[in-house]
């Protein structure tokens, strides 16, 4: 004669199997997995875009790494977002600067016309196939990459900020303080690491 599990039998499975969930849920947590997932992205995508610039620069012989009149010290000196304007618009000025955004259906472009202003599609090899953005890419939300840059000088600076204090000032793998550059609080890559204004982010 078959025997099947009585309905006791069965609810004692579920609720040990809720009980391993919940523990495992309160041991992995999810959310500081997730932030240091994005994390890892936006370290990754800087260093690209370091690398990438550097080589636009090293294999241009005249490399424009802003439109004119909006390079660091120059009249209209603007900070590029990774945020386009038709869904968030914050085009206008902060303190110094001006904020200059693309539209939603340019701003992964790398022909000059996306966020970050270089034509690297002008290189035999570009060394991206489009640009990276932050993985929340909201301003109002303080996550988004930014640039500033140049061109005389060949000069530039891409900043962004990180969410995982792990990787902030005072963290075990601290990303932030220990970068080269003059805000602790943020993530900083390129080969002139004060051009941004230190209050973007704030």
């Amino acid at each position: 004669m078959k025997k099947g599990f009585t309905l006791l039998e069965i609810l004692a499975v579920i609720f040990l199997l809720m009980v391993i969930l919940g523990l495992t849920i309160i041991t992995i947590n999810p959310y500081v997995y997730f932030q240091r997932t994005r994390d890892f992205k936006r370290i990754n995508d800087l260093r690209a875009l370091e690398v990438a610039i550097n080589t636009y620069i090293n294999v241009t012989s005249t490399p424009i790494l802003a439109p004119w009149g909006r390079n660091v010290g120059e009249t209209n000196q603007s900070i590029f977002i990774s945020v386009p304007f038709d869904r968030e618009d914050k085009r206008g000025r902060i303190g110094d600067f001006y904020i200059y955004q693309a539209s939603s259906t340019n701003y992964l472009k790398i022909d000059g016309q996306g966020w970050l202003p270089i034509n690297f599609s002008s290189l035999p090899y570009p060394p991206l196939t489009s640009l990276p953005i932050d993985p929340i890419n909201s301003y109002s939300r303080k996550y988004f990459y930014s640039y500033v840059a140049t061109t005389s000088q060949k000069a530039f600076e891409i900043n962004a900020n990180l969410e995982s204090s792990i990787f902030k000032f005072g963290g075990g793998s601290d990303y932030t303080s220990t970068d080269l550059g003059d805000n602790p609080n943020i993530f900083e890559v390129g080969n002139r690491k004060n051009l941004m204004p230190i209050n973007l982010y704030q």
